[in-house]
């Protein structure tokens, strides 16, 4: 069982004087920082001689739903390039009456019209960054993989600006060269080809415009990608990004100051070296409320910017959220207990991008604290590439002295990709050495190997209707936790996967989609275990509204992982039915509603509803307010080795979002969650022998669980990744063994809110040379 009560990452900083230097700065504009060439002002205005002479883009195809129908009345974009980098205008021709402006916080949900730019520097679809902005103002970026995923917390530095006209609005996007590093190829006029793509997001129809044919559901994106031909200049660049943090313990009444910076030095594009010193291995956001009583542990994202960087060529596929690097791992609780989050004195990256090999390696040294329970993590990369495959080698390495304990990895990755075809394969190995303490006999040291096997395939006969498969298998001694993730091994699954999507002749829908997933599940061992086969209907609606019909059956099968290395039990087959409606975006008042109804246990049934609500009372502000709630009976839990128990249960989960400007550098955000669980035992059970046995005479394991985070956040934008934040956050947790009274969720939470067991302050400032 994983209990996990959220708390902020941890960050460093001086509350003095970051609010006397936030109340002394002037305001800086984007258009303004020192990026930019000194003849081109971003500012969403297309005046400067050099936007006449720029290539243009006039013809964009729908994308979503993907008729590839060809317009020329929807946007236009021209993009050129000079020393500083590339430069990309859109006009976006749609009437005032006809779009909805709405500014977000930086990669929140955008609520309005918007722009997405997708830049492939390398123009060989071996990595690519994908910015967008809104009618608003608010923004979003994105590093995206070779397997055309995206991880939305990589951060760049860029600039961009907007207009609006009664008959249409403009976008402005400035991208330096120094904002990534990549390999370029020059062509023999001296020139090269760089993938940029442009799209239009119309709120009100759901609907999706692109300068290409394709969307980035298709395999052949890359290959697809319209070309810039452009001078890359030659130049080394240094960027130094120092922090200063502070924070305050009010319930310690403690206080904690740090610095430190990160320092990139790029000889050439295609080279980077990232030192982190004393890193900035902490943010201000907290991780969202999550309540895990399952055997599988939470996944979490990482925003630290060190390891977000050079994401695509540490990248390998992932199956089931596998992951051979995961890097919340590093910097996380100690080995030996003493703390939940562990400083890290330095860390290091290099990476080179040559003509076809790519070779890269990090190294991170966490502080040895007095136990010498410090952890070091290393990584090395290469990879092969050409037009159409990519294949490579992974090696990573986790040392934990506190644990006595030594964890090696290699994966050897592959993938293919052409207009129809796309595959996918890992093959990797991990390696425990593990000493036993002191005294003990050499012989019982364990040296552990395991194997795992990834592969995933799809072929696209249409834009609207592609079949695909995925294969894994996961040795009972395969262990990459150390450094990766991995939801459990000694697992077996094969699926097929397939989506089929027609826009109908009829008034009132504009796509009608279907998905379908039937999966086979086992162990190592070949013992089959319950497996989902899933099939979703979307309905796209001409107002844009969409609806959703799911429908899940679970084969009967084995149970084998619900905690404390118990033996397997047998569980009978289940449906589970879901209906969901999500109103048009457009409005001041837009919600979604679902229903769900799950059987569960052995005989059990659970309700489930769930209602968002999003109100925008101004372009500057939006409100959400998210609620769950889920009762029934027949939950099980693992309890302790071979038992575990069946609970009636119910659940109500909120979370209370307020975000906005409170001037044009100055923003503003609140995020209040709640979670209130309640389980009260029905049946204790026994397994022995893979049989169940009731257990009458066994203590009541009813529980109340109940949870409170929030955050109040002013960040104040100094320039491109340089940002002043003063947060404050305060947390509560309430576990009560037994069956407790119901108590009615409003004193509840005030409850939680007056007897908090977490109360920061934290102030930070960081600034970009």
């Amino acid at each position: 069982m994983q209990l996990f009560t959220p708390s902020p990452r941890k960050t460093r900083h001086p509350l003095l004087f970051i609010v006397t230097t936030l109340l002394s700065l002037p305001g800086t504009s984007a258009a303004t920082t020192p990026n930019s060439a000194p003849d081109i002002v971003i500012d969403g205005r297309f005046d400067e001689p050099q936007w006449q002479q720029a290539q243009q883009f006039n013809t964009f195809y729908q994308v979503v739903p993907a008729s590839r129908s060809a317009h020329q009345d929807k946007a236009q974009v021209r993009v050129f390039s000079n020393a500083e980098g590339i430069y990309v205008g859109i006009t976006n021709l749609q009437a005032k009456g006809a779009r909805q402006k709405q500014y977000n916080l930086q990669d929140a949900f955008m609520q309005a019209d918007f722009n997405n730019i997708i830049v492939d520097f390398a123009g060989d679809g071996s990595a690519a960054y994908l910015f967008s902005m809104t009618l608003g103002g608010g923004i979003q970026d994105s590093a995206m993989t070779p397997q055309l995923t995206t991880d939305e917390d990589w951060d760049g530095i860029w600039q961009v600006a907007h207009v609006e006209t009664e008959q249409y609005w403009t976008s402005e996007f400035f991208l330096p060269w120094s904002s990534v590093s990549f390999r370029h190829r020059v062509q023999a006029d001296g020139q090269s080809k760089i993938g940029v793509s442009v799209q239009l997001y119309d709120l009100a129809k759901n609907h999706v415009y692109g300068t290409q044919a394709q969307s980035l559901a298709h395999s052949d994106f890359y290959l697809g990608m319209p070309k810039l031909a452009a001078e890359v200049p030659a130049q080394a660049h240094w960027q130094v990004l120092p922090y200063l943090t502070q924070q305050y313990d009010a319930l310690a009444r403690q206080s904690n100051t740090e610095a430190g910076l990160d320092l990139i030095y790029q000889p050439a594009h295609h080279q980077q070296i990232s030192l982190a010193l004393n890193p900035d291995f902490g943010q201000v956001d907290s991780d969202e409320l999550v309540l895990n009583y399952s055997n599988v542990e939470t996944l979490y994202t990482d925003k630290r910017p060190f390891f977000t960087q050079d994401l695509s060529l540490f990248s390998t596929l992932s199956l089931n959220d596998s992951q051979m690097i995961h890097t919340r791992r590093i910097g996380a609780g100690s080995d030996d207990g003493s703390t939940f989050i562990t400083p890290i004195d330095a860390a290091l990256r290099a990476t080179h991008q040559g003509e076809s090999i790519n070779v890269g390696a990090f190294a991170v040294h966490e502080d040895s604290l007095a136990s010498g329970a410090g952890k070091a993590f290393y990584a090395a990369r290469t990879t092969w590439r050409d037009e159409h495959w990519q294949s490579g080698l992974l090696a990573t390495r986790t040392e934990r002295p506190g644990l006595q304990r030594e964890a090696d990895t290699l994966t050897w990755d592959s993938q293919y990709q052409s207009s129809s075809w796309s595959f996918q394969s890992a093959l990797a190995q991990s390696f425990i050495r593990q000493q036993q303490p002191a005294g003990q006999p050499q012989a019982m040291d364990e040296n552990q190997r395991g194997l795992a096997l990834f592969a995933s395939g799809k072929y696209q006969f249409t834009p609207l209707f592609d079949l695909g498969f995925e294969l894994q298998r996961l040795d009972d001694t395969f262990d990459n936790n150390d450094l990766g993730y991995m939801q459990r091994n000694n697992w077996r699954e094969q699926a097929l996967l397939g989506s089929y999507a027609i826009s109908p002749d009829f008034a009132g829908l504009s796509r009608l989609k279907h998905k379908v997933r039937l999966s086979y599940q086992t162990d190592d061992t070949g013992l089959k275990l319950a497996a989902k086969q899933d099939y979703l209907l979307a309905l796209l609606h001409g107002n844009g509204a969409q609806t959703e019909l799911q429908l899940v059956y679970q084969t009967g099968g084995w149970q084998d992982n619900i905690g404390y290395a118990s033996e397997a039990f047998a569980l009978p087959s289940a449906w589970s039915q879901r209906l969901m409606y999500i109103s048009p975006y457009v409005g001041q008042l837009t919600w979604a509603a679902s229903i769900q109804l799950d059987e569960q246990g052995f005989d059990g049934l659970a309700r489930q509803f769930g209602l968002d609500l999003t109100w925008l009372p101004h372009a500057n502000w939006t409100l959400n307010f998210n609620n769950f709630y889920r009762e029934g009976d027949g939950w099980l839990i693992g309890n302790r080795l071979n038992q575990f128990s069946s609970y009636d249960s119910e659940l109500f989960a909120s979370n209370f979002k307020i975000a906005g400007l409170l001037t044009d550098q100055l923003e503003f955000g609140l995020q209040l969650q709640w979670a209130l669980l309640d389980a009260r035992s029905q049946q204790i059970w026994q397994i022995r022998q893979r049989q169940l046995f009731a257990d009458p005479g066994a203590p009541d394991n009813s529980f109340n669980d109940q949870r409170l985070t929030a955050q109040f956040k002013l960040r104040y934008k100094i320039g491109a990744y340089s940002d002043l934040y003063l947060v404050y956050n305060r947390g509560g947790a309430l576990y009560t063994p037994g069956q407790q009274p119901q108590e009615a969720w409003l004193p509840a939470v005030a409850d939680l809110w007056q007897s908090p067991n977490q109360s920061l302050w934290t102030a930070k400032v960081r600034y970009a040379f």
